[in-house]
């Protein structure tokens, strides 16, 4: 089914009658397709299911696209970036392309499905310049910062979950609200491997996102334990690229037991979506769920 969606998302491409956005869209990975799978977990069958996939694939790489301009990102994936390789202005345009066919095709389904979708792209969209704002000095709050992953990470999973939820004729706010905590359980895992696993892993350095001015869940964690004094170390060392500041964050994550502090908050989240579908009856969107807190990449 995986496949056919590509062959759907490279025939949607083909529409647009432009060598070059096929050329470029060669040098996207489709990753994992965790928001397909999600979707064909939930609606096993319907005439327009590739469709849907398909659509939530282009806006989630159009997303991406976007979000590599805005981070100066040179690398996605373990390979160089679309826009490293083509530069800024063909990513813009590309991501752009992605979005417009996504809403094009968007448009041959029910009022509730755009509405939810597009919905979930403007909350991507505020979430972008809510992670944009964080990224001005370092960021201690908790809450701004689940604020920002429920728009920028978890929206377009809402969408997706909630939509193969009406598509399957199921209730929509219980897996709307299971998408909600899955994907902010998802993005605090993935914040997480950024300072547990090492670039070969990654496909990028390690212990990037500090330097590169997030200020990820462990990182909060960290501050909300360390002394006035350590807490300004900490936010004097926010976009440092120097090796001493990784080093230092190394050592206090170990001494306040950050890994494990932020681990237990994704399992909390894991569980307000298990609880979400509780009675559904589906053990393979439990699974999925539990599998995020075993990511190991």
């Amino acid at each position: 089914m995986l496949e056919r969606i590509q062959a759907k998302i490279e025939a949607y491409l083909e529409e647009v009658g432009s060598p070059q956005v096929l050329r470029m869209a060669q040098n996207l990975g489709m990753g994992k397709m965790l928001r397909s799978r999600l979707i064909l977990t939930i609606c096993a069958k319907h005439p327009k299911l590739v469709d849907f996939c398909a659509i939530i694939e282009m806006i989630q790489t159009a997303s991406l696209l976007h979000d590599d301009v805005i981070d100066h990102a040179a690398t996605r994936r373990g390979h160089e970036s679309l826009n490293h390789a083509f530069g800024n202005t063909n990513a813009i345009m590309l991501g752009d392309i992605f979005y417009s066919k996504a809403f094009c095709a968007l448009a041959d389904f029910a009022k509730p499905i755009i509405e939810v979708v597009a919905q979930s792209v403007v909350a991507l969209s505020r979430g972008e310049i809510k992670d944009t704002q964080m990224a001005q000095g370092f960021n201690p709050s908790q809450d701004f910062y689940i604020d920002m992953v429920a728009d920028k990470s978890a929206a377009l999973i809402v969408a997706s979950s909630g939509g193969a939820a009406l598509l399957a004729g199921l209730d929509f706010k219980k897996y709307a609200a299971f998408g909600h905590n899955f994907g902010i359980a998802f993005q605090i895992i993935d914040d997480l491997l950024d300072i547990t696993q090492p670039k070969e892993v990654l496909g990028k350095p390690a212990f990037s996102d500090f330097k590169e001015g997030k200020s990820t869940l462990p990182y909060i964690l960290l501050h909300q334990r360390l002394s006035p004094a350590e807490q300004g170390i900490l936010r004097g060392y926010f976009k440092s690229p120097k090796e001493e500041a990784k080093l230092w964050c190394s050592e206090k994550f170990k001494e306040h037991n950050i890994i494990q502090a932020t681990l237990q908050e994704a399992k909390a989240y894991t569980n307000q979506a298990l609880e979400a579908i509780r009675g559904e009856n589906n053990q393979a969107l439990e699974a999925m769920a539990l599998r995020v807190l075993e990511r190991q990449f």
